[in-house]
């Protein structure tokens, strides 16, 4: 029978594998051949690519069983290579580096897994406070924004006094952000987002990043103001007038900024006409003649005169 053994990192076998082998199977079947490569894996901080090929021309509990047998050390040292990898050593300063080096290669979940226990390995050393906002922005640029979130905030509450406390909130911002899908689906991330950008302006208004999170908070109302419009739209198509006037009263007061208004004073001015308000129809289409004389929705409104 043809036999393999493990020696020095290598699967060696230790006869040449033809049409004799496994003398046991051969009455039932006619030919089998496993071919494969020797692997070298040294045990480093990277792992050496491993090329394993076990070619089964035919099959059964046997030989399915030897195949698990043989690909279990595979996966064993595999295993034990990788693991060595992320292991914190004794130095917080060589642990810090090493998780730099990773954030650098773009290893970023790599980088969130090794600072995992950071903390715990090295409480008290000068590190520990950074290695917990890198790692933050590490499940951030992981697209983990969940975790990201629970990271930054803990890191705001925490430390509030951090020279870079403007940044875990910006963070947290940036987090809720990138959760955000369109404008029909539930908006509690846009909220959540609003919130966020606006104690940052609010608490660190000379930050470097203020300017950013102004532009991305009007981004933010924007998007609320066209979700709140097309919801509105929907209730006047269903003639629900009450329901649609609600929304685009809500528009009005909450989002003055945004492009949604000249649409939602339109819609509003309808609703009104549609409930038999004619003066609140007609005083809106001034208001909407007003501040957008050469609009669409001005000429249209024109109805409501």
């Amino acid at each position: 029978m043809d036999s393999f053994r493990v020696h020095h990192g290598h699967f060696l076998r230790s006869q040449p594998c033809g049409t004799g082998c496994f003398w046991p199977i051969q009455r039932y079947f006619s030919l089998m051949c496993i071919q494969h490569t020797a692997l070298e894996m040294p045990c480093n901080n990277s792992i050496t690519a491993v090329s394993l090929r076990l070619d089964f021309m035919l099959t059964g509990p046997r030989l399915r069983r030897m195949k698990n047998m043989l690909l279990l050390p595979l996966l064993l040292m595999l295993a034990s290579c990788a693991g060595t990898e992320l292991l914190p050593s004794e130095s917080a300063k060589i642990d810090y580096e090493k998780a730099k080096a990773m954030l650098e290669n773009g290893d970023y979940g790599k980088a969130n897994r090794f600072l995992e226990n950071f903390s715990a390995q090295h409480p008290y050393s000068q590190y520990a406070v950074q290695a917990e906002l890198i790692r933050a922005f590490a499940s951030y640029k992981a697209k983990e924004y969940v975790l990201a979130e629970t990271l930054s905030e803990r890191f705001a509450e925490r430390h509030p006094r951090h020279p870079d406390v403007a940044y875990a909130k910006y963070l947290l911002a940036m987090s809720h952000f990138k959760q955000i899908t369109n404008i029909e689906h539930d908006q509690t991330q846009t909220k959540l987002s609003i919130e966020a950008f606006r104690r940052l302006l609010k608490e660190h208004p000379k930050s470097s990043y203020a300017k950013d999170g102004g532009k991305r908070l009007q981004r933010l109302y924007n998007m609320l103001a066209s979700h709140e419009l097309t919801v509105g739209k929907f209730y006047f198509d269903k003639e629900r007038y009450v329901a649609a006037l609600n929304r685009f009263q809500g528009i009005i007061k909450k989002y003055q900024t945004t492009p949604a208004i000249e649409e939602a004073l339109y819609y509003l001015a309808a609703s009104y006409a549609k409930l038999g308000i004619s003066e609140g129809a007609r005083d809106t289409a001034i208001l909407l003649r007003h501040n957008y004389p050469k609009g669409e929705w001005s000429s249209r409104a024109a109805e409501f005169l």
